[in-house]
């Protein structure tokens, strides 16, 4: 009597945070209680020559091309003699990892397999939106992020909309990281209040991530020396104060170049 194999399900985490410590993909099946000779555990990845792992029970599994040096060979999803290494535990996986992986169990008589994907995406470092105001009426506003992946997408809002005038640069290193800097410049003319509030939306759409930083701008400040500025936002009274503030440090320096003169 032919014994069909079958595979119940196949697990393999949609979404990895680049820097997870590991991950275990895993592929139950039945074989029945005699199982047809010849088993064989396989799982490739990226199509049928992509082979990356392969169990032939009692032997121990052999880890090969893309995982070599990746999986923990000690691992044991089961203490069933059949099932013990149908899994694979990755150590530490990394963005080149990602794609779909397969699963095919089989024997002289009989095959049945299932794949499934998974993305290893990276939210990224150093994601800062900064001011720099060069100019009198006009400030350009920076947001920038690194080692991303997959392609991000960066935004730079107005009142919840995006900014016409924004320039965004990507690149990408021999990594296959990103690199996204957006760039907007905003006169004074177009806030219409005593302050505005920007944000600058970071995106990995295939990974379902989202990211946002905040900066707010006073339009009529001089232009600053240092390389950018990042302010929080503060209460309203505060901004009269910081007007207030401003405006005696002029004076003051008025005061002080008036009496040099004299003397």
């Amino acid at each position: 009597e032919c014994i069909a194999v079958n595979i119940n399900r196949i697990v393999v985490p949609a979404l990895v945070e680049l820097g997870t410590e590991s991950v275990i993909l895993d592929c139950d099946y039945n074989t029945g209680e005699t199982p047809g000779p010849g088993l064989v555990i396989k799982w490739f990845f990226n199509g049928s020559t992509g082979l990356v792992y392969q169990w032939i029970p009692p032997l121990q599994p052999q880890v090969i091309g893309l995982l070599k040096g990746k999986v923990d060979m000690s691992f044991k999803i089961s203490d069933k003699p059949l099932q013990a290494y149908r899994a694979i535990k990755i150590i530490n996986p990394g963005t080149h990892l990602s794609g779909n992986y397969t699963c095919v169990v089989s024997t002289f008589i009989a095959e049945d397999s299932q794949t499934r994907s998974m993305l290893v995406y990276s939210p990224g470092k150093s994601f800062q939106f900064d001011q720099e105001k060069k100019y009198v009426f006009l400030v350009t506003l920076k947001c920038m992020a690194e080692y991303l992946y997959p392609r991000p997408v960066m935004t730079i809002l107005s009142k919840g909309k995006p900014l016409e005038r924004a320039i965004t640069d990507m690149r990408m290193d021999s990594w296959g990281m990103y690199t996204v800097e957006t760039t907007a410049l905003v006169h004074d003319d177009d806030v219409t209040s005593p302050w505005e509030e920007f944000v600058c939306v970071l995106s990995l759409p295939l990974a379902n991530y989202t990211s946002n930083r905040t900066t707010v701008y006073y339009p009529g400040l001089m232009p600053t020396h240092s390389a950018s500025i990042e302010v929080k936002k503060p209460m309203e009274h505060q901004a009269s104060n910081s007007s207030t503030l401003q405006l005696g440090c002029i004076l003051l320096v008025t005061l002080l170049l008036s009496i040099n003169f004299t003397s």
